[in-house]
């Protein structure tokens, strides 16, 4: 056995997650990741947020004792995470509305540690509660998009708009399909039925850079792989719901798109363009520590182009708000991501989406027959791929939104 998997393992031998686990997972995926209490107002009174972070502290704290603290702090990601919010800590005295910037950062500190009580309760059973938590939440988004169908750009959140909600779908769209080819048959079919209400729901936001980062990943897929026949199939295949789902009035937005005359992101004081130039002056202006985190749009108003708005784009957001040091920060966590990814994918150096290599592992792969791949490591491998294409969803759609500390990406 190896020493992760001694160090891992429940104390009574089971790996399994505790019922406590499972309630805690479930809970803060519903409230941070799908907004459970915003998709359905009258759960408000139940004070679902409080519930959850109690429990999900209090759980947290059993989890953590169970593992060495050497192991904790070996969970991926976390080292850059921490350092992200201790900058986004020190950017809150220089910042030119210390008291939004506090508001602003009670938030960030609520996503990180959603991100570590989900890391950690989640290496009990290698991610397989927060997966099934990650589904039904991106079926509860879509599902209620479609539901409520209305006129215009559609979204069903206060937290997510449409561009948002683009993005997020964007990105889960490969994780549902990997999981609609690596789970049983119950999970296939229910990964698949997702992934389906996702792509449609995608088109009622109108999104055009959810689109973007959607044919990039596809570009991306195609490039990458081996076996190219069948995945040009499926992609035709949502390519064809895509279309036929999407109303006039999203193509007619991009008709305009570039129009100096009629897109509003090349010509207006609102739009994208000037919005990243303010940004990037702002920056220049404030390199160490920022305006402070989220405080582009009052900076932006009092010392920009005059416009109360965000940055639309998420690098431009970090640099801004907390500096250039945040910037290398972040840039090096999506690294990151793609190289745990990349790890995973390749057979001579598996690994597992929560960061735990238990039994399908390398020593699982040497016992497989030459020429057929382990059915564990073969689901992990799917899982990790469904993972990095997700990741080039999002690194190319955070060129159009400010989404820094998104918990679509958190849980990821």
């Amino acid at each position: 056995m190896t020493r992760a998997r001694c160090a891992l393992a429940a104390p009574d031998g089971r790996k399994d997650s505790l019922p406590l686990d499972m309630v805690a997972i479930h809970l803060l995926t519903l409230v941070g990741f799908t907004r459970i209490a915003e998709l359905f107002p009258v759960l408000a009174p139940l004070h679902l947020g409080k519930l959850a972070f109690a429990l999900g502290g209090l759980t947290l704290a059993v989890s953590a004792s169970r593992i060495t603290p050497p192991v904790v702090w070996r969970t991926p990601l976390l080292r850059q995470v921490l350092l992200l919010l201790l900058l986004a800590a020190l950017s809150v005295p220089f910042s030119v509305w210390r008291a939004g910037a506090l508001e602003s950062f009670q938030g960030v500190a609520k996503t990180v540690f959603i991100f570590v009580a989900l890391a950690v309760m989640s290496r009990r059973d290698g991610g397989a509660m927060l997966r099934l938590a990650l589904m039904i939440g991106v079926s509860l988004l879509s599902g209620m998009m479609l539901v409520e169908k209305g006129t215009g750009r559609a979204f069903v959140s206060a937290t997510y708009d449409a561009n948002d909600l683009a993005l997020l779908f964007a990105m889960f769209l490969p994780v549902l399909g990997a999981e609609g080819l690596a789970g049983r048959w119950v999970v296939r079919l229910a990964a698949w039925g997702a992934a389906a209400m996702a792509l449609v729901a995608m088109t009622m936001t109108q999104s055009r850079g959810g689109l973007v980062a959607l044919a990039v990943m596809g570009l991306h897929m195609v490039l990458a792989s081996r076996r190219r026949l069948p995945l040009l199939a499926l992609l035709v295949l949502a390519g064809g719901i895509f279309y036929a789902s999407a109303d006039a009035s999203f193509w007619d937005r991009f008709a305009i798109l570039g129009d100096a005359d009629a897109d509003y992101n090349v010509s207006a004081r609102t739009g994208r363009l000037e919005l990243w130039k303010s940004g990037l002056a702002m920056m220049l202006s404030n390199p160490l520590l920022g305006v402070g985190v989220g405080q582009f749009a009052p900076a932006n108003f009092m010392y920009g182009n005059g416009a109360y708005l965000t940055a639309h784009n998420t690098y431009i957001q970090v640099a801004t708000e907390m500096g250039l040091a945040a910037l290398v920060v972040y840039c090096s966590l999506l690294l990151t991501v793609a190289r745990l990814a990349d790890r995973g994918i390749s057979p001579s150096r598996p690994s597992h989406p929560s960061g735990t290599p238990p039994e399908t592992s390398s020593e699982a792969l040497a016992e497989a027959p030459p020429g057929h791949e382990d059915p564990h490591a073969r689901a992990e491998r799917l899982r990790w791929l469904g993972v990095r294409y997700a990741l080039t969803a999002f690194m190319t759609g955070i060129c159009f939104v400010s989404e820094a500390f998104s918990m679509s990406f958190f849980c990821l």
